[in-house]
């Protein structure tokens, strides 16, 4: 009768087990480089203006977020929105972040987008005067922000172009101040945020309305003041706001919905990187889309943008409420949007927490 030793049994079956696990793990190697090697798919996402708001998307192609899901994004500015919407709907990008009015409108005229995550959740677009223009209407820092408005009576401001943001927060002002707007008041449009700077500081426009970091630097650079920073709920019918969303055609989301999953992915670890970074880190990404504007003025201009952002990129029916009663007041909408009807979440990773 043939006797087994205990040693040579166990000495074999670990032979065995570890030639079968490095096999394995050879195989592991070998898919993931496989997953590697595969080509990234390429998309477009426009963006109106290359402003800190889409800090983001910044992120999540500096930091290889995008890339990490598979994807070579292609970022598109098309300096002013409006533009940035209409090339979603003609299909020449898939994505497009950017504020809510077309996504109310479009529904209104019976063509619906869909928003399929939250990018800002205050009011990104902030106002600034020269400084000269409000000493002489006596605005000052500690006014209430309702008696600002009214001093606007005369004064001539600027947004990138008629229909934008920009723009129309100008004209929703005027008539929060009991104000006609182009009559009282002139709101005209001036172009991206250099065109912007310049024409307040040249007193060409008495103010301007314009995101982060053009009016922290506006102000830096001595010649303007603050009107209104809504980072800082400053205007209090800003506080939770729909500002900036992830578009998408509904029947791309119906015929793409990984695609989407994916992309919306990588902009939700943008913004947990942006949460956690600490400012040396935070100046390692922006210095090199902003490297002419000063460290403090950045620094200053991601705390504003921190306060907007919500990690999840939930939205929720209070902040599209806001987005719908902010295109009430200045005429781009008859009645309120339905939230199930423009408005899903489910593409978010963590759902809405």
């Amino acid at each position: 009768m043939k006797t087994w030793s205990f040693d040579k049994v166990r000495s074999s079956t670990v032979r065995k087990v570890a030639s079968a696990a490095l096999a394995c793990g050879l195989t592991m190697v070998s898919v993931q480089a496989m997953a590697q090697a595969k080509p990234l798919q390429k998309l477009r996402m426009a963006i109106p203006v290359p402003a800190l708001v889409f800090y983001p998307i910044f992120v999540a192609q500096d930091k290889g977020y995008f890339a990490e899901e598979g994807i070579e994004m292609e970022v598109i500015s098309t300096q002013g929105d409006g533009p940035d919407v209409d090339a979603l709907i003609a299909g020449s990008v898939q994505f497009t972040a950017s504020t809510p009015n077309r996504l109310m409108t479009a529904f209104e005229q019976g063509k619906p987008l869909l928003a399929v995550m939250s990018v800002s959740n205050k009011m990104g677009i902030h106002c600034f005067m020269n400084k000269e223009s409000a000493q002489k209407a006596g605005i000052t820092a500690e006014m209430p922000f309702e008696e600002k408005l009214k001093r606007l009576k005369g004064m001539t401001i600027g947004g990138t172009r008629p229909g934008a943001f920009s723009y129309v927060i100008a004209i929703d002002y005027a008539k929060r101040g009991g104000l006609v707007p182009q009559k009282d008041m002139r709101v005209v449009g001036i172009g991206g945020g250099p065109q912007m700077l310049a024409a307040v500081e040249n007193k060409q426009v008495d103010g301007g309305c314009f995101a982060s970091p053009i009016v922290e630097l506006a102000v830096s650079r001595g010649k303007s003041v603050w009107f209104v920073n809504n980072s800082l709920d400053e205007d209090k019918a800003f506080s939770e706001f729909l500002f900036e969303l992830l578009y998408v055609r509904p029947d791309y989301a119906k015929q793409n919905p990984e695609t989407v999953r994916r992309v919306v992915r990588a902009l939700v670890k943008g913004n947990e990187w942006i949460m956690k970074a600490t400012n040396e880190q935070h100046l390692e990404v922006l210095k090199k889309r902003f490297e002419a504007v000063e460290t403090k003025v950045l620094l200053d201009s991601v705390a504003n943008v921190r306060s907007s952002i919500v990690p999840s990129g939930c939205i929720t029916p209070r902040a599209l409420q806001a987005a719908a009663d902010f295109m009430k007041r200045v005429d781009q909408l008859t009645k309120d949007v339905p939230f199930s009807a423009v408005v899903d979440n489910s593409f978010l990773p963590g759902g809405c927490k």
